[in-house]
């Protein structure tokens, strides 16, 4: 069965986590949460055997199942070509982290405050409280 939207719409949430896969890609599936979460993965064996399991991203904006397909194929490419998309996003979120506390501190900012009713009072407390030191 190829993945649509209303495949995605129509899929019940169980007990444990269940998989929906596309009949068109190989290793390209959606992942249904007990709590009724809809996410796009790619599972995919390296060259050297191990088998990996990616998450494209949680069904809604910007995530389709056509979008997710074609990232899904772009994904596969890499794998074709040796390289370990599952290690080059952790590679990633590593290289995002900063050397002080002030880059850390707006790297923090930027991910989970930024633009929320708190976020003033976030940087006032560091201002205040936190850079002095």
């Amino acid at each position: 069965m190829r993945i649509t939207k209303r495949s995605v719409d129509a899929a019940q949430p169980g007990t444990r986590d269940t998989f929906l896969w596309d009949a068109g890609v190989k290793g390209f599936g959606l992942k249904v949460t007990p709590g009724g979460s809809r996410v796009y993965i790619l599972q995919y064996r390296m060259l050297d055997g191990r088998s990996r399991r990616f998450t494209i991203g949680k069904h809604g904006s910007p995530w389709t199942p056509d979008l997710a397909r074609q990232e899904a194929e772009r994904l596969l490419r890499a794998v074709a070509e040796g390289r370990d998309p599952q290690q080059e996003k952790e590679t990633a979120r590593v290289k995002e982290t900063g050397d002080t506390v002030a880059e850390l501190y707006e790297l923090f900012m930027k991910r989970h405050v930024s633009q929320t009713r708190i976020e003033r009072e976030y940087r006032s407390a560091f201002k205040n409280e936190i850079l002095p030191y």
